[in-house]
């Protein structure tokens, strides 16, 4: 695990409901971010802590919901796949537009 961010391009899998409300496969799009590889200890919207390994910017504005999953590869050639345990949108300082959305991911086993 690196302490240190690296760049990475990372496949966002975002999935979307239909007009019932049912959710829809998952589609595919490969963005360009920073990734940090560190487990610490956070505290999601309800309060609670939660153990995350990943921690991945996505520069400027994203759809991303709690149904995603992120898969990259890492600087040592293994493919890891993040479920979404945590999201967080930063502002610029004073305006409603957005910088990046900080997503916080536990791994999963592909």
């Amino acid at each position: 695990m690196s302490i240190f961010g690296y760049p990475a391009k990372v496949v966002h899998w975002h999935s979307e409901v239909d007009d019932w409300g049912r959710p829809l496969p998952p589609s595919p799009t490969e963005k360009s971010t920073k990734v940090i590889e560190e487990q610490r200890l956070i505290r999601n919207g309800r309060g609670e802590e939660v153990q995350i390994a990943y921690t991945i910017y996505l520069p400027g504005l994203n759809a991303v919901g709690f149904d995603d999953y992120i898969v990259y590869v890492n600087k040592l050639g293994v493919t890891i796949r993040c479920e979404i345990a945590h999201i967080e949108v930063r502002k610029y300082l004073g305006t409603d537009d957005v910088k990046e959305v900080v997503v916080y991911g536990r791994p999963q086993n592909i």
